[in-house]
């Protein structure tokens, strides 16, 4: 099942976060190097972030989604919602099944 996370800042944390940003960036290149993530990226408005995100259960998007340092160490909240993906690149691309193999190839 795909998760997508909303994450957004806490408010006056930006110093600590800057802090954390390399590590960060790490778990993320880990979580799409294990094909858990299909993408990442922070809001424009550099308030946040998402991540779509390959997973078993709810419960185990939420455990992981609750290892990325900026949650573990509360510099970011966190929302996860279920998404039953029916469309990926096109009626012609891929289908959501083949995106899912390839997540899993590793």
């Amino acid at each position: 099942m795909w998760y997508i996370v909303l994450t957004r800042n806490t408010p006056g944390k930006e110093a600590a976060m800057r802090e954390k940003q390399e590590v960060h960036v790490k778990w993320l290149e880990e979580q799409h190097r294990a094909g858990r993530l299909l993408f990442s990226g922070p809001t424009t408005d550099r308030g946040g972030g998402v991540y779509i995100m390959l997973a078993s259960s709810l419960q185990e998007a939420e455990r992981v989604a609750a290892e990325d340092p900026h949650h573990a160490s509360g510099l970011r909240r966190m929302e996860i919602l279920e998404w039953r993906a029916h469309r990926a690149f096109g009626l012609a691309g891929p289908t959501i099944e083949d995106i899912e193999q390839m997540a899993r190839q590793k």
